[in-house]
């Protein structure tokens, strides 16, 4: 419950601390007075946006502080924003020159933060704000309210198998996505990966392929000169070459020499001859010995062409991105086989699941079908003893195309009032809602209940009757959770447990408790307009005097 609200600077109120207890409280005064600023500082409270006009006249900043007290834990907050020692404590801060400010158990927070713990402790509701009515989603929760444990059960077996379907679903997505990214990035992968097997590439071996050929290149050059060279001195294929015309040559020059001389130059020729031809040949042993670099160059190019091809196989530039992109494509393909066995499983699984799910929805369904035949019951009956005989509340399903978190169906609130049917927010006027949502709020159970409800004119355009009815409801309401109420009509009034008066003074708005003679004056004023008038007075009393003796009777009875 809330135990205490601080607010400064909000409209015309300057600073006030407002002490809350438990029961039905009340909340009065003239029209302009400054009810609504209490409104709006309970609902920053509660996590709403602010906006800086709420902000008192002549001053930078406004805020308010709440109090709850409440053992409950938000398993989306951490450690440091739970409740300690059974209180949460609550600040906000709106601010003209800045950002306005949020802040739990003293941490600073985001709003969304402070709205998911605030606002699962308090809960406002005025007169066209029934939101719980006007929305399907919260109507199927109303519903799901009354479910019995069974059902309860099945709808938390469902939101789990759901999830857990919809994982299912993701993985095959992504698993599916990955198939197809690496049967597109390495469709050629077994062809390079043969490749790389023969070739055997490593940093640096394109360059180093190229220098060695052209290392290679210049060596055969020389070499093939070479030949031709000794092929010029030999004659190659041919008869003669430049040794046998040096050898005719010398020959004819012995022919000069005269006759006892020429034996000995013969020698000397012959012997130079054959020294040179040997020379010659030594040269030709050692250009055959080298015959296989011809084939050395030719596996070179193969193999530089090789590692060439595989870096425009694979879309890389360099050795080292060849290499990645093979350990790559090794493990994606290893995870490719793998990956059927594992979709094939997930499939199953989530099919196992969707089967599943669909068996706990129908469960799901029959429960609610029961729990809003209750649901209608208790709510007609109330609806009677609240002014509203004759209309008629009734809960209607929408069987849905595609199985939710929620269930296969949808929950419609209809009212049918005797000329009028169809949903609720088609046909019901505001008093009607607020009453049809007293009514809800009564029949369903106290887990369901915030701990602390804020209604803000909820008897407006009811009459004398349906008010005093609509007023022992929020009164029967208040022992089960605490309930403020913004109120104008005099019958209400006197049931609260506490009366809080809002009164003008000047340019400011004053706010505090009132008991006693006090409260009989402020209800005098509420019958009357003048809180002086005896008549209204003694009016005053004796409300006060029977809502006390007609409530203390009740609960003497549910005792």
């Amino acid at each position: 419950m809330l135990e205490r609200l601080t607010l400064w600077n909000i409209g015309g109120i300057g600073h006030t601390v407002l002490p809350l207890g438990r029961g039905l409280t009340v909340i009065t005064g003239e029209s302009g007075a400054g009810k609504s600023s209490i409104v709006r500082a309970l609902e920053l409270a509660s996590g709403s946006r602010g906006q800086s006009s709420l902000i008192r006249g002549g001053e930078d900043e406004a805020g308010v502080e709440a109090v709850f007290l409440t053992d409950a834990r938000f398993p989306d907050l951490d450690d440091s924003l739970q409740p300690e020692d059974g209180a949460l404590f609550v600040r906000r801060v709106l601010s003209r020159g800045d950002r306005s400010r949020c802040a739990l158990q003293g941490l600073s927070v985001p709003l969304g933060t402070c709205a998911q713990a605030a606002g699962l402790l308090l809960r406002i509701q005025s007169q066209f704000a029934q939101m719980e009515l006007l929305d399907v989603g919260r109507q199927l929760s109303m519903v799901d309210a009354c479910t019995d444990s069974g059902t309860r059960a099945a709808a938390e077996e469902l939101r789990t198998v759901f999830d857990r379907a919809r994982a299912c679903d993701r993985d095959l997505r992504t698993m599916n996505e990955r198939r197809t990214e690496i049967e597109r990035r390495y469709a050629n992968a077994n062809e390079v990966l043969a490749l790389v097997r023969r070739v055997r590439p490593e940093p640096g071996l394109e360059g180093a392929l190229e220098e060695r050929l052209s290392a290679l290149g210049r060596r055969l050059s020389l070499q093939e000169r070479a030949r031709q060279n000794l092929d010029r001195l030999t004659g190659g294929l041919s008869e003669q070459g430049l040794l046998d015309e040096l050898r005719n040559l010398a020959e004819s020059l012995l022919e000069l020499l005269p006759e006892s001389e020429r034996d000995e130059g013969r020698r000397t020729l012959t012997e130079g001859a054959q020294a040179f031809a040997d020379a010659v040949e030594s040269v030709r042993d050692v250009l055959d010995s080298r015959s296989n670099e011809a084939q050395e160059r030719e596996e070179l190019e193969a193999r530089l062409g090789a590692v060439r091809r595989l870096k425009r196989l694979s879309g890389t530039r360099t050795e080292e991105e060849l290499l990645a992109w093979c350990r790559d494509a090794s493990e994606s393909l290893e995870w490719l086989e793998a990956s059927y066995a594992r979709l094939e499983e997930t499939t199953q699984r989530s099919r196992e699941l969707k089967k599943r799910a669909s068996a706990l929805a129908l469960t799901l369904r029959e429960g609610r079908r029961s729990a809003s035949a209750e649901l209608e019951r208790r709510v007609n009956d109330l609806l009677a003893g609240l002014g509203m005989e004759g209309t008629v509340f009734s809960v209607r399903f929408k069987a849905l195309d595609k199985l939710r978190r929620s269930g296969a169906d949808e929950a419609e609130f209809l009212l049918s009032t005797g000329k009028r049917s169809g949903r609720v927010e088609k046909i019901a006027s505001g008093g009607e809602l607020s009453r049809l949502l007293l009514a809800l709020q009564l029949s369903l159970p106290d887990p369901w209940l915030p701990p602390t409800l804020v209604f803000d004119e909820v008897e407006a355009g009811l009459g004398g009757r349906a008010a005093v009815l609509s007023g022992q409801k929020l009164k029967e309401l208040s022992r089960r959770t605490q309930v403020i109420l913004v109120t104008h009509e005099a019958s209400i009034a006197a049931l609260g447990d506490s009366h809080i008066l809002v009164r003008r003074e000047g340019g400011e708005s004053l706010v505090r408790a009132v008991e006693g003679e006090e409260r009989v004056h402020e209800i005098a004023r509420m019958l009357s307009g003048s809180p002086d008038l005896a008549e209204a007075q003694d009016h005053a009393r004796r409300l006060l005097g029977e809502a006390g003796r007609e409530w203390n009777a009740r609960a003497a009875h549910c005792r």
